[in-house]
Formats: structure tokens, C-alpha cells, sequence
């Protein structure tokens, strides 16, 4: 096994689950992830090393829109977060959204 490999299926076993992530959560953990990792690179020594990889994870959990503690806990309700009026009508929306989105990216 190499590495690219074994970084691959780290990666799925820990963030490849059911999207649970509002649009909104996403777009934080990535822009709070940059910002930590640049910072954690900017001061090479072991905690900068930390900051970088946990800032990477966070960038790693925003664009997969998989948070694994929010699974572990069992708290995967990310239709109703900071979505106003009908929860149901603003899902429905998201997803056509993101169903649009993936047939370009094709």
C-alpha cells in the first residue's frame, strides 16, 4: 500500500459519510481552516505543525460537507440551521442547487 493511498482511504473513512453540513458551516470550516493553516505555516515549529493540519482538516471537512463528530453524536439536522421559514422548501432548494452544481462539474 502507498501513501497516496492510505491518505485516500483516511480521508474516506473519516470524512466520506452523508453530507450533514449547512452551505453556510461549510463555507466557515473552509475560510477558518485556510486561515489556520497559513498561519500554522507561517511559524515553523510544532505548534504551527498542529495548526496547519488541524486547519487542512477543517478545510478537508468544509468541502466534503461531512463533519464526523456531528455524526458520532448523532446530530445531523443541517436542514434547519440557520435556514428561515420552511425547513423542508429550503432543503428541497439546497439540493436542486447542488444536484445543478455537480452536472457542471462534469
Amino acid at each position: 500500500m502507498n501513501v497516496e493511498t492510505t491518505i485516500r482511504d483516511t480521508y474516506d473513512s473519516v470524512f466520506g459519510g452523508e453530507r450533514n453540513m449547512s452551505t453556510l458551516e461549510r463555507a466557515t470550516s473552509v475560510g477558518l481552516g485556510l486561515i489556520m493553516a497559513a498561519a500554522g505555516v507561517n511559524r515553523a515549529d510544532v505548534p504551527g505543525a498542529i495548526m496547519g493540519l488541524v486547519g487542512g482538516a477543517l478545510v478537508a471537512r468544509g468541502m466534503s460537507g461531512h463533519c464526523p463528530i456531528k455524526s458520532a453524536i448523532g446530530y445531523d439536522d443541517h436542514h434547519q440551521v440557520g435556514h428561515r421559514g420552511s425547513a423542508h422548501g429550503e432543503a428541497a432548494h439546497e439540493a436542486q442547487h447542488d444536484r445543478a452544481m455537480a452536472t457542471h462539474a462534469m
